[in-house]
């Protein structure tokens, strides 16, 4: 298995500025002013999906497994985009693109999937070698 954790690209200059815009909409939500409930309704959602996004960047990591022939591409623990499933003879590419430091998936039909983005530049090779000697793909 190879593990991706996204917390490696998480900036602390995003995280504080999302921990700030979440605090003044939370502020305005539970505050007494002028806006509507559908206005406070809509800043609620907006923070709570802002603060998913930012305990999803500290938590998940992308994992990749080999089992009885078949690739699995899985995000969490937090709930994301549901689990990617292709067979090991479908692969054709699966690598680090170091120009947008993304790790792609290149199946034999010519679909592309962006499997991670925003790789640690110095740890591109890493990752590549993992693919190679974990999963056994060629990367």
């Amino acid at each position: 298995m190879v593990e991706l954790p996204w917390r490696q690209r998480l900036s602390p200059v995003y995280a504080v500025a999302v921990a700030g815009f979440v605090a003044v909409l939370v502020s305005v939500v539970i505050g007494n002013g002028q806006f509507q409930a559908v206005h406070k309704a809509a800043m609620a959602a907006a923070a709570l999906v802002l603060s998913y996004s930012l305990a999803a960047q500290a938590l998940n990591a992308t994992r990749l497994a080999v089992e009885g022939g078949t690739l699995t591409v899985v995000h969490g623990p937090l709930p994301w985009r549901g689990p990617m499933k292709v067979k090991v003879a479908e692969v054709r590419a699966l690598r680090c693109d170091a120009s947008s430091r993304r790790l792609v998936l290149r199946t034999a039909l010519g679909e592309e999937h962006v499997l991670a983005e925003g790789l640690p530049e110095a740890g591109l090779a890493a990752i590549d070698r993992q693919i190679r000697e974990r999963l056994g793909i060629g990367a």
